[in-house]
């Protein structure tokens, strides 16, 4: 089967179930990211070593608060760095096939 055959062997309800993985994929690594965040500013709001602070856009919160929560975010970052990596690839390869879609879809379009 070539391009063409396949581009009209897939349905609209075929892309938006692509499209709905690929959200869905954005939506884990958004989640996954944003867990990393709020892990990485409540260690530092638990340190002892620094002064209490009520988060990180607080006034409160000093240049030696974001070092820490740098060190934080980053080690917490890479102790996920396979599974993000792995998501972020899946997201590329998603966003690919989707673009690929459109062009063979277009192409065909233009074709008949």
């Amino acid at each position: 089967m070539d391009d063409d055959a396949a581009v009209a062997a897939m349905s609209g309800t075929d892309l938006r179930r692509m499209r709905d993985r690929r959200d869905e994929t954005q939506r884990l690594l958004l989640t996954i990211r944003q867990k990393v965040h709020r892990d990485a500013e409540a260690a530092v709001r638990a340190s002892h070593s620094l002064p209490f602070t009520h988060g990180r856009h607080s006034t409160s919160w000093t240049r030696h608060h974001e070092a820490a929560f740098r060190r934080n975010q980053g080690a917490l970052l890479s102790d996920r760095r396979k599974e993000i990596g792995a998501l972020e690839a899946k997201l590329a390869r998603q966003n690919r096939a989707i673009t690929d879609h459109h062009l063979r879809s277009a192409r065909a379009g233009a074709n008949a």
